[in-house]
């Protein structure tokens, strides 16, 4: 009957334990792995730096203008003739009068 085979790992270290690298997958203590930064642990020889383009911060771009100013001026419409009328076409909401055809509409007129 043959022994099973040893590894790096095999061997009795008081407080200490076997874990699995997230890399390789190889048996190693679990004093030897370090922690990488996406909290994954691994071999010394497996760890990776974090990408220093990873903490680049932009310089802030304020596109504000320096000052600015409200409209002053109001628009107001004026009810004309052809609006007043109570024509489909013809009539503006909020000017048009039911039962009303204007003295002053005359539809052959165009814009």
């Amino acid at each position: 009957m043959t022994k099973p085979v040893r590894g790096r790992a095999d061997f009795l270290d008081l407080g200490n334990w076997n874990a699995q690298c997230s890399m390789c997958g190889r048996k190693r203590k679990g004093g030897d792995l370090v922690r990488n930064w996406q909290g994954l642990w691994r071999c010394p020889e497996h760890n990776e730096q974090r990408q220093p383009q990873d903490f680049v911060r932009p310089v802030a771009d304020n596109q504000l203008p320096p000052f600015v100013q409200t409209a002053t001026y109001n628009f107001v419409y004026v009810c004309d003739p052809e609006g007043v009328t109570a024509i489909a076409d013809y009539a503006v909401a909020d000017c048009a009068i039911a039962d009303f055809i204007s003295p002053a509409f005359d539809p052959t007129v165009t814009d």
